[in-house]
């Protein structure tokens, strides 16, 4: 599986949690607020082992928290 560069260091399993959610996240927004939040805005993807979630960041500052069951906050 080919995956993002900010990406390339989670596991297959996290990596699909994180496509998932950014899948249904992106589909929540409305377009204008998809352009600036697409796969490639992505800067930074962290473990967040505490919360279990993953912290992903986009290059216009907003992040969020990713959870395997497809939520975020």
């Amino acid at each position: 599986m080919e995956k993002l560069p900010v990406a390339k260091h989670l596991n297959d399993l996290e990596y699909k949690f994180l496509l998932e959610t950014y899948a249904e996240h992106n589909s929540s927004m409305d377009f204008e607020d998809r352009k600036n939040h697409t796969l490639s805005d992505i800067t930074k993807v962290e473990r967040n082992i505490s919360e279990n979630c993953l912290n992903v960041y986009y290059n216009d500052g907003n992040w969020w928290h990713y959870t395997p069951n497809k939520t975020w906050y």
